[in-house]
């Protein structure tokens, strides 16, 4: 039980739809979506990582990537690319 008025941060799950993740970062699902980042699809849905969120987030406050955040961007950029490819 928390105490009146304390603020307790809820769980976010690892995948969310538009707009919870845009409420998760703040901002609209519009935003989100002309310049978040790419959602993953899953069947007919789209989805949104908490860890490409994160990624995003952190780019826009200049915070640099490390070691392993780049190998990740690196291939989820390469997937990306070989989707598109293959769908032509």
């Amino acid at each position: 039980m928390t105490k009146a008025g304390s603020l307790s941060m809820p769980h976010w799950p690892r995948l969310m739809c538009e707009p919870l993740a845009a409420k998760y970062l703040g901002i609209s699902p519009t935003s989100l979506r002309e310049h978040g980042p790419e959602p993953r699809r899953w069947r007919r849905r789209l989805l949104y990582d908490i860890h490409d969120l994160n990624r995003w987030a952190d780019a826009l406050a200049g915070e640099p990537l490390d070691e392993e955040q780049r190998d990740d961007e690196g291939d989820d950029i390469h997937a990306r690319v070989m989707e598109r490819l293959k769908h032509g």
